[in-house]
């Protein structure tokens, strides 16, 4: 092929293997080469010569999940430019599931492992980490420091900073936001965020108003239907998912409330029927491509791919939130209110 081309046998190599760069004419020469040539590579005797498969696993825990797929779409726009090929597992939210996968993709010899765990720490996923040999990325995740992985995630907490920032000025110091579990780190971070947003503004946090459900709709609408019945009810309301947000429209629904004018709700993640509703509700919202994309970049990192290695320690990165303000976000009554 490189004599049909008319260029080097290592420009040929740098082509198909995407390491090295090669200008548009060569390029271009040796593609149509390939093309009249009918040439296909052979990218399994590529990888035993080079001890790489230019594979990029992603261990997703439920890949049904919209969130999910568009982590995988940004990797994947990241890494094929690069010469990698993405190797999706869905999990299902099942952990014995997810060691599987994870065991799966270290037998298949992917290159490196993005993954957005069921559940951040639990012995059969550390158990399969422990034994993978290159580098890992925790998405929206902190794993075992023993991992030593990195991650990248949103900034949770300052979402919740905004969020709170904006309903206070709005009038309102009884605020309630269902976190999310404190097993998972958005759920941490939220209420942090609801505890630094509440200060900022001179307002004393009151623990019952963080609710830390699982992401689970039913319990999240019994546990803030109890706030709702309580001697001093929130008048605005953070739901920090998309199943806590059913659960606090429930709740708010079963006491007979409306939304923007009785009590305030903002929600977390803009779904494309969010700003549609009524009243349109607000949102925090986050940027998943995003985040599959900052994930890949720091994998790439990793492996050396471009020629700089980056060995030095584990690091987060931090992806910013985004607020939204809409009419449900609006004040009680359309006053201030009263602690």
């Amino acid at each position: 092929m490189a004599q049909r081309a008319g260029v080097a046998i290592s420009t040929v190599s740098k082509v198909f293997s995407g390491r090295g760069e090669v200008i548009p004419a060569l390029r271009a020469r040796v593609t149509e080469a390939a093309d009249e040539l009918g040439y296909q590579p052979n990218y399994v005797a590529q990888s035993l010569r080079r001890g790489a498969t230019d594979l990029i696993g992603f261990a997703a825990a439920d890949l049904s999940d919209p969130f999910s797929a568009a982590i995988a779409a940004g990797a994947e726009s990241v890494l094929r430019p690069a010469g990698y090929a993405l190797l999706v597992m869905s999990a299902a939210h099942d952990r014995d599931t997810e060691a599987a996968n994870i065991r799966y993709l270290n037998s298949r010899r992917v290159d490196s492992i993005l993954i957005a765990p069921t559940r951040e720490n639990h012995p059969g996923l550390f158990d399969a980490l422990q034994d993978f040999n290159g580098p890992v990325v925790a998405i929206e995740s902190e794993l075992d420091p023993r991992l030593s992985v990195d991650g990248v995630a949103t900034d949770h907490r300052q979402g919740m900073v905004a969020a709170v920032g904006h309903l206070v000025g709005a009038g309102h110091s009884r605020i309630a936001a269902l976190t999310g579990p404190a097993w998972r780190r958005a759920g941490r971070e939220r209420a942090a965020g609801l505890a630094d947003g509440l200060r900022a503004h001179g307002i004393e946090a009151d623990p019952a108003r963080t609710i830390a459900t699982e992401h689970d709709a039913a319990a999240a609408e019994a546990a803030l239907s109890r706030l709702l019945v309580g001697p001093s009810p929130p008048t605005a309301i953070v739901a920090g998912g998309v199943q806590l947000l059913l659960g606090a429209l429930a709740a708010i629904r079963a006491r007979g409330l409306a939304i923007g004018r009785d009590v305030a709700l903002v929600g977390w993640d803009d779904l494309p029927l969010a700003a549609f509703t009524t009243p349109p509700i607000a949102v925090v919202d986050r940027d998943p491509k995003g985040l599959g994309i900052a994930a890949a970049r720091r994998a790439l990192a990793r492996l050396g791919s471009g020629g700089v290695r980056d060995d030095g320690p584990a690091r987060m990165d931090l992806l910013p939130a985004r607020f939204i303000p809409r009419p449900s976000a609006s004040a009680a009554a359309g006053k201030p209110s009263e602690t």
